[in-house]
């Protein structure tokens, strides 16, 4: 009995591998949406919904065999949903490309472009002296 328990305890507690994949949603041409997963299978089970910006449900269709979906490339769509029922869940958010380096002023970036050729000209100087 002993024997039984040590070794019901020790596989209980030994970590077990997992291997785990995600699902991406993809809108790769104007009236396509792509639903795979992770690893390059496509999703042929996805349920993908499509809403507006307000919340409101554009379409909801089932993907082809590769994980495709067609709809009209003239409805707005602001937020995708895929689920395909075995308990993966994936959304794409429309979101407008912000570039940093427009954020950061232009005085700043020639300040720190400056200081880094003064780095890098001090550490020569120094290195041949």
């Amino acid at each position: 009995m002993r024997v039984f328990l040590c070794v019901l305890v020790l596989a209980l507690l030994q970590p077990h591998l997992v291997f785990a994949h995600r699902m991406v949603v993809e809108m790769n041409e104007p009236g396509t949406i792509q639903v795979r997963y992770d690893d390059g299978t496509n999703s042929a089970i996805a349920l993908v919904k499509a809403f507006d910006e307000k919340g409101n449900l554009l379409f909801e269709e089932t993907a082809n065999d590769l994980g495709i979906v067609h709809f009209d490339s003239s409805i707005a769509i602001h937020h995708i949903i895929a689920d395909d029922g075995i308990g993966h869940r994936a959304s794409w958010v429309l979101e407008e490309k912000v570039n940093l380096l427009n954020a950061v002023p232009i005085w700043l970036r020639a300040l720190l472009g400056i200081s880094m050729l003064l780095f890098i000209s001090a550490l020569f100087y120094y290195r041949l002296n």
